[in-house]
């Protein structure tokens, strides 16, 4: 199965095409096959020995996809490629009915008109005898396993009508008296209580539509294999469409009327029906939420929802959304001094909550006013209590730390040449990375100078005094490659901000792909016009190695180890620090640390040997870690220092929503709005909207998102990280509201309110994009090994239900837990 050769050394050769093989050949060599790239896969071709064969050289560049035993057993050459996309599935679906070639020649004279298509199919058919044999036996040509059932989509007196030439009255007539698969429903809805939580696509499953009574009876048998589909229908045929948008997500509907009834307000159109159901972008969704919130919350509250809705929600008119609710967010501002001066007030406050998001009311068009220094929390740090919170952490660190300290400071205010600019400090968990660190940030504020601290995560984040994401400050894209560029313009605030700092403290470097890095390494040279690493600022990496490394979406060990900064030239710019004794371990538990410390260095050999204890006595992880609560009066309390971690998000998702059946109260449903993200119509019906409702990518919450008042749920988004709202931040619900949630931190000590925002899937690996209006958040009763970075337990369940591509990943699970508190499946 040897590819042309091509290219070149053979430009004549037949799958050229301006100068290039239209197949990509020769491919390139690579370790280990990567899935999925637009649609087809990179498969793993090892770098071998060249072979003459005749006058070219062959080697596994040139070797086309193949199967050894389709080769041997049918003694020809056959491609096989892995089909793994939606469009491969419609292009196979094609040729298996689309018949044989076949062509017929005849001569005949020119000018005239001879085509008899019929006889040309005769003629031109060809039967092989394995298609004789397969005839002849009256095999099955084709099988399908489900069936799809065709439901009607027509507005009201608009059903199509077949009839002949001169009998339009009576096909009329015919059809006023015959139900569609529509109105039917209406019906069986208005006589079959049973049926009103049933949707209109899941119907058939349920009841089969009798065309001679053009009824729907209840199904006796084999409802699994039905599928109920309604046609896609253009945006162009605008009412059709938006009432197929509410037929999926409307049961028990009576009649016409009744869909376009939302809330009890009668529409005139479909589209009405349509925005006031939440199912178009606009700013009414904004007002909704806003208004829900005004009923129960604080006005400081109010403007922190505000300001996360100008951040995240696209909001078309900000200047009408501070007019409508200017009152509600006013109020305590007005309250304490008047009505003329509480509105400028509560723009200051806003303003300093939109810097969260890097906006400001002038970006927004909002009325600018002088901020009150009274009222704003500024980023400047008092020196004089950072000296003294300086001098007490410097007394209580040990000889490790104080290393540390000491080189970091020297590099710091040391201007000589030779020092080194860039440092990665090393250490597991417990040894005291995070008190270092806020150690040089009290003694460098305290002596009057900026220093930056980032972390790869929005829980690092946290833990660090004024840090933020890396992404945040820096602008590093979502999407990145080697040659990326971070998007910071020179001669900002934010660029001066970065020429001005003293160190740059970055946590969870591990964590964060090599490209980020080189990226930032450009920007500052860029901004300092300097060309050593990192524009020569001093900087401080930290992190463990022997944790979570960069996540590549399907990568496998080599795609996730090369995509760290260990195997980049960059790393041979640091100067390397180690802290290796342990500040958080007990006495008891040092035998124990020091075997995870083993696992993680690779010391204790391939296989591991768990404690018996480690071994579930109950062969179901949700009724281990549960079994001593009772989940008829269960609380939060209870719930917040247990998880189940998982190698995939698959699993966890399906042990959520498990755990959430046992939870009392009533469960509330909040379903999405997706969207494809572009303009092409053809891509709007390629793609119907209940085939994307059916996606759940990294990163992005459900589209039918449950939950009751009480349940544990994650952040999938950094809304506020210096509010504590970060992505993996645990929160409980206390409040389910139709446009808002109020949650409460998983300390009970703050509240919050998290409304839905545009949420578009950075890493995919599917051919378009698609964004998803939802609530940000996730069930967290289970959660990824990844996700429980940082996070506190004090009882655990790790499912391992299929290898960890990176082995030392396990080690997070087991990093300051009490040993017998681990169960291992």
């Amino acid at each position: 199965m040897v590819h042309g050769p091509c290219g070149t050394i053979n430009i004549n050769y037949p799958y050229m095409r301006d100068g290039q093989c239209c197949k990509s050949f020769p491919k390139q060599f690579k370790d280990d096959t990567e899935e999925n790239v637009n649609g087809y896969p990179i498969y793993r071709r090892r770098a071998t020995e060249p072979v003459q064969v005749g006058k070219y050289s062959f080697d596994n560049r040139w070797v086309g996809p193949y199967n050894p035993w389709l080769l041997k057993t049918f003694n020809e050459h056959i491609n096989v490629e892995v089909c793994a996309s939606v469009k491969c599935v419609k292009y196979l679906y094609k040729y298996v009915y689309k018949g044989h070639d076949a062509a017929s020649v005849k001569i005949q004279k020119q000018g005239a008109l001879d085509h008899d298509e019929i006889l040309s199919f005769v003629e031109g058919r060809y039967v092989s005898a394995p298609e004789a044999m397969w005839r002849i036996n009256e095999f099955n040509l084709s099988h399908k396993s489900h069936t799809v059932v065709h439901l009607a989509v027509h507005l009201p007196q608009q059903q199509p009508i077949v009839y002949q030439d001169g009998q339009e009255a009576q096909a009329i007539e015919r059809a006023a008296l015959r139900k569609t698969t529509l109105t039917s429903w209406f019906e069986l809805n208005k006589n079959d209580p049973s049926a009103h939580n049933i949707f209109y696509s899941d119907i058939p499953q349920y009841y089969v539509f009798d065309k001679s009574t053009t009824n729907w009876k209840k199904r006796q048998r084999g409802g699994q294999n039905v599928i109920g589909r309604l046609p896609v229908v253009s945006i162009l045929d605008t009412e059709r469409y938006y009432l197929r948008m509410l037929l999926l997500r409307k049961s028990g509907a009576i009649s016409f009327d009744d869909i376009l009834t939302i809330n009890g307000l009668r529409c005139i159109t479909f589209q009405q029906a349509c925005q006031e159901y939440g199912l178009l972008r606009g700013d009414q969704q904004w007002h909704d939420a806003l208004n829900e919130a005004a009923q129960f919350q604080s006005p400081r509250q109010l403007r922190m929802l505000f300001a996360m809705i100008c951040g995240f929600g696209e909001v078309e008119d900000v200047p009408d959304l501070w007019v409508q609710h200017q009152v509600s967010l006013c109020e305590d501002f007005v309250h304490r001094y008047s009505e003329q001066t509480g509105p400028h007030y509560a723009l200051a406050d806003i303003e300093e909550l939109l810097t969260i998001y890097n906006l400001s009311l002038q970006k927004l068009h909002l009325p600018t006013v002088d901020l009150p220094a009274s009222v704003l929390e500024r980023a400047n740090f008092d020196v004089v209590e950072e000296q003294a919170k300086a001098n007490s952490y410097t007394m209580q660190l040990n000889s490790e730390q104080r290393n540390v300290v000491e080189i970091l400071l020297s590099a710091v205010y040391n201007n000589a040449a030779d020092t080194p600019k860039c440092y990665f400090l090393d250490g597991p968990a417990g040894t005291g990375k995070t008190f270092v660190y806020s150690t040089l940030l009290h003694t460098i504020r305290g002596r009057g100078d900026d220093v930056i601290p980032v972390a790869s995560t929005g829980i690092a984040a946290t833990l660090l005094i004024g840090g933020r994401t890396a992404h945040s400050v820096f602008k590093i894209p979502i999407d990145l490659n080697a040659t990326s560029t971070c998007n910071l313009k020179p001669n900002t605030k934010e660029a001066d901000m970065l020429l001005k700092t003293k160190l740059i403290v970055w946590d969870e470097a591990p964590m964060t792909h090599v490209h980020a890095f080189l990226a930032v390494d450009r920007l500052l040279q860029d901004l300092t016009k300097c060309k050593e690493p990192f524009g020569g600022k001093v900087i401080l990496l930290g992190g463990d190695f022997r944790q979570v490394l960069p996540v590549i979406l399907r990568g496998s060990r080599t795609l996730t180890v090369a995509s760290s900064l260990k195997k980049h030239a960059l790393w041979l710019k640091f100067h390397k620090l180690y802290l290796t004794k342990n500040m958080r371990t007990l006495e008891s538990e040092r035998d124990f640390g020091a075997w995870l410390l083993d696992i993680g260095e690779k010391k204790s050999g391939s296989t591991i040997q768990l404690p018996l204890q480690c071994y579930p006595s109950i062969q179901d992880p949700i009724h281990q870690l549960y079994s001593d609560i009772d989940f008829s009066s269960v609380t939060p309390q209870e719930l917040k220092g247990r998880a189940i971690l998982t190698v995939n998000n698959e699993l966890s998702m399906e042990i959520n929503n498990k755990v959430l059946e046992f939870m009392p109260g009533n469960e509330t449903v909040y379903k999405a709005v997706d969207m494809i993200m572009s303009e092409d119509p053809q891509d709007q019906l390629t793609f119907p909207e209940e085939f994307l409702n059916s996606l759940t990518p990294t990163g992005l919450p459900p589209y039918e998102l449950k939950l009751k008042i009480g349940c544990i749920v994650m952040l999938l988004r950094n809304l506020a990280p210096s509010k504590g709202l970060c992505n993996g931040t645990r929160l409980i619900i206390a409040k389910l509201q139709q446009n808002i949630i109020q949650a409460k931190s998983i300390d009970g000590t703050e509240t919050f309110l998290i409304p839905r925002i545009p949420l578009i899937p950075s890493q995919t690996n599917m051919p378009f994009k698609f964004k998803r209006m939802q609530f940000p958040i996730r069930l967290a009763f289970s959660m990824t090994i990844n996700k429980s970075q940082g996070q506190t337990f004090e009882k655990i369940c790790l499912v391992l239900n299929e290898p960890i591509l990176v082995m030392d990943n396990s080690m997070l699970a087991y990093q300051e837990h009490d040993l017998l508190n681990l169960f291992l499946w």
